[in-house]
């Protein structure tokens, strides 16, 4: 972030099969975690082809991502996108 904040990361890839394919957790040097079922196809090559976010807030918005109490099973629903 060009704020200096940071994630640190890991993702899974899936297979658009109606479940919850594609999830990514992350540390964020706030001390909170994160979570997103956000297509991040291509090992993150779309966020590498935006413009820097400014702040894990903004990447959050840019990225249906959601904190995450890193204990709950919360992070199977889905954040992208939004289901009705």
């Amino acid at each position: 972030m060009t704020n200096d904040e940071s994630l640190v990361y890991a993702s899974r890839h899936g297979f658009n099969n109606g479940s919850v394919d594609h999830l990514f957790f992350a540390h964020g040097s706030d001390g909170r975690w994160y979570y997103s079922t956000y297509h991040f196809c291509n090992s993150m090559a779309g966020v590498m082809g935006d413009g820097p976010p400014g702040s894990i807030a903004e990447f959050a918005s840019r990225y249906a991502v959601r904190e995450f109490d890193g204990q709950s099973d919360v992070c199977l629903e889905h954040t992208w996108p939004d289901k009705q």
